[in-house]
């Protein structure tokens, strides 16, 4: 008797951190992978805090056929480091070796934002989307992915010459995808995964027919970034977790899960939400929710976002704010006149504090590059991973 009692307190007692396993996926992006100096490479990633890798991008063709952003890069991290001695790539240096040797999968992620103007054309055309389908199966042989993952920028979206016919080709292709994959799996005796990449806003989502996506794939990403930036009017968050004071109440990461765990149905175990190592500067302003002067390039030259390790290194000059409604921090530089909205390891805490309470799948960043520092810490991963081991 003592020892049945003994193992239900030990099962009892380990079930819960068990039942709390969330998926971490971070985003590679290929194209950055030069920068600093090649600084993130292969064997410098954090496997052992992540559960996946999305491996981006890779785009279709009008052909149906897929290219990669940055043919240097792939070949590097998904063939291995070349040895000049030998003349020969050296065995198990690829990013993949790397993360199956810590238990990690890695999804070749295809479209983008830039890269989405041809999954129209591919997803209308019943044997464009048999040969993108019959690509992936290929580039799985080819570099031994776990899986794909589907970012099309958006079905519908006219800007990237969508048409109202996504809504009903987009379902179409990834079942296609799913079936090559299936295909694929029967021969291998693997099961490879189908995840899509898709966006917070609702507007979004009336060209795609979600609950059927959701019986074809294995679960979704939700992108819970640039939802607010220098493009608008007012100065916003970024990613805020809860309704920012002014603005749409659905643009934050509490909005986006109750539109697809409550409203679009969609099971809390097949969403993951997101945590951006980004953020945005705003230019000529000192206030969240005022007018300011579009994106700052005195202190952040780049205008499509500030990297998380970018803003840690200028935090001296700025004093932090912390929005208590939104659930998210920012920064102000007075004598500058600058704003930064982004994440910090606080908020990215509270949003792995809600996927835990809500019982969502887990949690992707974008991107692994922007989160890590000159000295190898990832602060932002480090604290979701925190809460979820």
């Amino acid at each position: 008797m003592k020892k049945s009692v003994a193992f239900l307190l030990v099962l009892f007692i380990l079930l819960p951190l068990y039942g709390q396993k969330k998926d971490i996926i971070s985003y590679f992006p290929s194209w950055k992978w030069q920068d600093r100096h090649r600084l993130v490479t292969p064997p410098v990633i954090p496997y052992q805090k992540l559960t996946g890798i999305n491996y981006c991008f890779f785009y279709p063709l009008e052909s149906g056929e897929l290219v990669g952003m940055d043919p240097e890069a792939d070949t590097y991290l998904l063939k291995g480091d070349f040895d000049s001695l030998t003349n020969q790539i050296k065995p198990n240096s690829s990013l993949i070796d790397l993360a199956h040797q810590h238990g990690v999968k890695v999804m070749l992620v295809l479209g983008g934002w830039d890269n989405s103007g041809n999954f129209p054309v591919v997803a209308a055309d019943p044997v464009k989307r048999a040969r993108l389908a019959n690509e992936c199966k290929k580039h799985i042989i080819n570099y031994g992915f776990d899986g794909i993952d589907v970012d099309w920028e958006f079905p519908g979206y006219v800007r990237h010459k969508g048409t109202p016919q996504d809504k009903f080709n987009f379902t179409l292709l990834l079942q296609a995808i799913r079936d090559s994959l299936n295909i694929l799996g029967s021969k291998t005796g693997k099961i490879y995964l189908l995840s899509v990449s898709l966006p917070a806003a609702e507007s979004h989502t009336l060209d795609m027919e979600v609950s059927a996506i959701s019986n074809i794939i294995d679960f979704m990403n939700i992108m819970i970034y640039d939802l607010y930036g220098p493009w608008g009017k007012i100065s916003n968050h970024n990613s805020a977790l809860y309704a920012p004071a002014e603005g749409d109440p659905g643009r934050c990461l509490d909005g986006a899960f109750r539109l697809y765990h409550q409203k679009l149905g969609i099971p809390a175990e097949k969403i993951n939400l997101a945590v951006p190592s980004y953020g945005h500067a705003y230019a000529n302003c000192t206030q969240m929710y005022s007018e300011h002067g579009g994106a700052d390039t005195k202190f952040f030259p780049e205008n499509d976002g500030v990297n998380y390790y970018q803003i840690f290194e200028h935090l001296n000059a700025f004093k932090r704010y912390w929005d208590q409604q939104a659930q998210v921090p920012y920064l102000v530089n007075e004598s500058e006149k600058i704003l930064v909205s982004y994440d910090d390891e606080e908020s990215a805490a509270g949003k792995a504090d809600y996927i835990i309470q809500n019982k969502a799948r887990g949690l992707v960043i974008w991107h692994l590059l922007g989160d890590y520092l000159p000295d190898g810490r990832t602060p932002l991963l480090d604290a979701v991973y925190s809460k979820f081991k």
